[in-house]
């Protein structure tokens, strides 16, 4: 009789532990966000923004780890870096794993998780996953892709296109970019890389002499970068239409098509809802970026002389004045 009811009592207080414990089996989901940059650049901070906007109010446990990639970018510290993410992977234990730009690409999934258990989803991978031979069976993701080929199209309104510059920073990303882009835009263009502001600024004024369009690219890796001595320098040099594809660079060009970092974060979160919800990555197809901004730079527009017809300023998502 006692060991009956010793027995009952036990089954009671089991049966209480699974339903109404917070550490039960009805623990919350693992989501491990790796970013290959670092929190105030303003693209992982877009991405960071849109995965804890979808997210949020989720039966969801959310981790971060920044690479710190774009501010060290030696080959050491990329292969540390994505080490020290294999480590977070393994005491984490995540079910789903979401992996922003190149980087986490290269250097954490392509070596350590292809083909792998745990699903991964990436997203702001430059303009094609090729390099890394995606997709796997465990991966899919957003590629990012530039709206260059609208941007030149306004621009050419402005201006002839006989001559075309791109400046853009000396980093691995940028010249991948730049290589991409020249697939992508229509017409010739000349490149140039710098890695120093000091090297921007002369060739930015150099370009206004000798071409008919300037194509401003990402500055991230330009050292020594100063936001308030580089629109001085624009706007007391700038002779012909610019534009840009960052949101973080319209303050120096006359018109931005700028791509959407938060549309990356949005789609990675949902897509890794799905797969806690059952479906494979396997069946999730790769897609690339849709969203796009339109924004003007009126200061650098009056400093280059260009009029700006009203019906393109109502197509504007942002007037910068």
């Amino acid at each position: 009789m006692y060991k009956r009811i010793g027995l009952v009592s036990c089954l009671f207080v089991c049966l209480n532990l699974i339903f109404f414990c917070p550490e039960s089996a009805m623990a919350k989901s693992r989501i491990l966000y790796v970013d290959s940059y670092h929190a105030g650049y303003a693209w992982s901070d877009g991405i960071t923004e849109g995965i804890k906007a979808v997210l949020d109010g989720k039966d969801v446990e959310l981790k971060i780890y920044r690479m710190d990639t774009k501010r060290n970018p030696s080959e050491s510290f990329k292969k540390k870096a994505a080490l020290e993410a294999k480590a977070i992977i393994e005491s984490f234990k995540p079910d789903v794993v979401i992996a922003s730009d190149d980087n986490a690409s290269k250097y954490l999934i392509e070596p350590y998780y292809k083909n792998a258990s745990l699903p991964f989803v990436f997203c702001g991978v430059n303009n094609n996953g090729d390099a890394y031979g995606y997709p796997y069976d465990n991966v899919t993701g957003m590629v990012e892709v530039s709206p260059w080929t609208k941007l030149i199209y306004s621009l050419k309104h402005f201006n002839r296109a006989a001559k075309v510059a791109m400046l853009i920073g000396d980093s691995e990303t940028d010249h991948k970019d730049a290589d991409a882009n020249a697939k992508i835009i229509e017409l010739p263009f000349d490149t140039f890389f710098v890695g120093d502001f000091d090297q921007w600024k002369r060739q930015y004024i150099k370009i206004q002499n000798n071409y008919d369009l300037l194509l401003v690219g990402n500055i991230a890796s330009v050292k020594n970068w100063n936001n308030e001595e580089a629109e001085g320098v624009v706007l007391a040099t700038t002779k012909i239409p610019s534009g840009c594809d960052l949101d973080f660079v319209a303050p120096f060009a006359f018109l931005g098509y700028t791509k959407v970092a938060q549309e990356q974060g949005q789609w990675s979160a949902r897509t890794a809802l799905r797969i806690l919800n059952g479906t494979p990555p396997s069946s999730i197809p790769i897609t690339h970026n849709v969203e796009g901004n339109l924004i003007i730079n009126m200061k650098v527009a009056k400093a280059a002389g260009l009029k700006v017809p009203k019906s393109l300023l109502r197509k504007a998502s942002r007037i910068i004045e």
